[in-house]
């Protein structure tokens, strides 16, 4: 179908024309169509004769280019010559069946999330509407037992209307939950684990909320603060995963891999930062600049013996013990 935007608004102006109950003459359609672009973006001048012709064509011929609408011209007036037609009720293709079935399947992966949470009746009346017996073509990777999604909603809100939370909360370095007052400013997925960041009141710090470690999320009558010591585009910029540790400086590392692992390596880097210095049939060095955090460890961790640290001495003793007994994966406050 056309794009343009004003050749769509011609259309439907045209459309919504014949199907009055009356007629029209050519020159009747082009003061309807140019009163309407006035009306609607300001547009002086109008149509030509010429464009409005081309519309009538477009609109007549066969889709996917038209719309098949039975216009028909008697004594130089034009009309529908089904009154009921409407080319808002064109009916869908198989194509339109296909996108909307690979449409369907994308959107079912984030019913949990709020952004598409306004979706999910519309979806169930288009999954009950057609049946798509062929299997999904694309899956994104997701973890159905992984908790912590139910608080989504709650900080996606908050941080949406400016609203501070009491947050009972329970990492897992701690005996027992404690409670916080959060001002919520960003959600981030690293690994199927969701984090919350945002101003711990307390502390006047930002803090990094595992959403699986919250126990209860109750709005307060507080003042919310602006957020103005939290930028996601700098603030993981030297990051792998999403740990900043206090008091850890940004590191230039030497890696040495064995020439497989170096392949992985190239097509789905560590970090944005990560170049190759060097390379033989054996072995290959690469360089990083980042942060180390416990993301990292457990990134390096994963290739075992095919992958050592040359410099500096304090990631590679950080990478041996995480190796012999740390724990790994993404970590929160």
């Amino acid at each position: 179908m056309p794009t343009n935007k004003h050749a769509s608004f011609r259309y439907r102006v045209l459309n919504g024309c014949f199907q009055r109950n009356r007629s029209w003459t050519l020159d009747e359609l082009i003061e309807e169509v140019s009163e309407q672009l006035y009306e609607a973006f300001g547009m002086r001048g109008g149509v030509s004769k010429r464009t409005i012709q081309g519309d009538l064509n477009i609109m007549k011929s066969e889709p996917p280019r038209g719309f098949n609408a039975p216009i028909v011209v008697h004594d130089g007036r034009y009309t529908y010559d089904d009154r009921s037609f409407s080319i808002e009720n064109k009916p869908l293709t198989q194509s339109d069946l296909n996108a909307i079935r690979e449409a369907l399947t994308v959107l079912r992966q984030f019913r949990g999330l709020p952004q598409f949470k306004a979706l999910a009746d519309t979806l169930s009346r288009l999954e009950g509407q057609w049946r798509f017996p062929n299997p999904a073509l694309i899956q994104f990777e997701t973890n159905p037992l992984a908790t912590g999604t139910e608080w989504i909603e709650a900080l996606y809100k908050s941080a949406l209307d400016g609203v501070a939370l009491d947050i009972t909360y329970h990492p897992f370095t701690a005996e027992a939950p404690y409670g916080l007052i959060f001002h919520p400013y960003h959600l981030r997925e690293y690994r199927n684990r969701w984090f919350a960041f945002g101003l711990n009141e307390a502390e006047g710090r930002i803090h990094n909320l595992a959403l699986d470690r919250i126990k209860a999320v109750e709005k307060t009558h507080r003042p919310f603060a602006p957020n103005a010591m939290f930028d996601p585009e700098t603030y993981f910029q030297d990051l792998v995963g999403v740990t900043r540790l206090d008091g850890v400086a940004l590191e230039d590392i030497t890696l040495e891999t064995t020439a497989i692992v170096s392949r992985y390596l190239e097509t789905k880097p560590i970090h944005p930062s990560q170049q190759l210095l060097q390379r033989s049939d054996r072995s290959a060095t690469f360089a990083l600049r980042v942060i180390p955090n416990y993301e990292l460890y457990a990134e390096l961790a994963r290739f075992g013996k095919d992958l050592s640290v040359l410099a500096p001495e304090g990631v590679r003793a950080g990478l041996q013990a995480f190796t012999f007994g740390a724990s790994g994966g993404a970590q929160a406050e």
